[in-house]
């Protein structure tokens, strides 16, 4: 049997269930400017690989959530403050991030690369790119990494995913480092497979701590219910099978 309790709302009495609890709704935001894993279709709808995997989540933890964009360099401070509950967005995980927020359980290791013209011929090493202009958006492990490893070179740092393409293309800038699978997938799918090209080395966490451990959900640290809960999701659709179906959706089984 429900239990209920008695509730005065402005002189009214009423009767308010305690269990089972109404389950609230979970907040989860997104930078939608880094396709294929996140981004909006011409419907204005929220798509790619994160959504798919987040949506699949909610669902297999019997939870109500509310997946939205958000501007990458308030994501961040929008979840520490309570904004947000819960971020979806190739978050890598480092030391520096779990000091202000906790982490699901890994379920992906990306590799990272330089994507530039052909036949610029360059020398991926501290004075080989010495006054080239690297082109990163801000705040993000590829940021950090060249920051500290190419200090001969000039970042161009900007907010969204996938402003430096446009920098890019535009021959504003001479080098993009991101994420192998984004540049491969969407980028060089198209014509731009004609003029630009993955230079240098594939790195990975292995490589350098800039890159972290592998990507997660973010969860805000205050809430450990939630992040059980979407660990339990996560657990179940990797078992099922279904997080492979995901991965093979947008990459290929391989």
């Amino acid at each position: 049997m429900t239990k209920l309790s008695t509730l005065f709302l402005g002189g009214f009495i009423a009767l308010a269930s305690l269990s089972p609890a109404i389950a609230e709704q979970v907040t989860i935001a997104t930078d939608a400017t880094f396709p294929p894993f996140e981004s909006v279709d011409a419907n204005g709808k929220l798509v790619g690989y994160d959504i798919d995997l987040m949506s699949a989540v909610c669902k297999a933890a019997e939870l109500d959530c509310n997946i939205i964009a958000a501007a990458w360099d308030g994501m961040i401070p929008g979840l520490t403050a309570g904004k947000y509950d819960a971020l979806i967005s190739q978050l890598t995980v480092t030391d520096a991030r779990r000091k202000i927020m906790a982490f699901s359980d890994i379920y992906s290791h990306p590799t990272f690369r330089f994507v530039a013209k052909k036949g610029a011929n360059l020398d991926i090493s501290p004075d080989g790119l010495a006054g080239k202009i690297i082109a990163v958006q801000t705040g993000t492990p590829m940021d950090a990494f060249v920051t500290k490893t190419f200090p001969k070179a000039t970042i161009k740092r900007y907010d969204g995913g996938s402003a430096p393409y446009l920098e890019l293309t535009a021959g504003r800038a001479d080098l993009h480092m991101s994420y192998e699978a984004q540049i491969t997938h969407a980028f060089l799918n198209g014509d731009n497979a004609e003029t630009f090209e993955l230079v240098g080395p594939q790195y990975t966490g292995k490589d350098a701590p800039e890159f972290g451990e592998g990507v997660a959900i973010a969860i805000n640290r205050r809430n450990a219910d939630l992040l059980a809960k979407i660990n339990a999701g996560l657990a179940k659709i990797r078992e099922n099978g279904e997080l492979a179906a995901i991965d093979a959706k947008y990459f290929g089984k391989n």
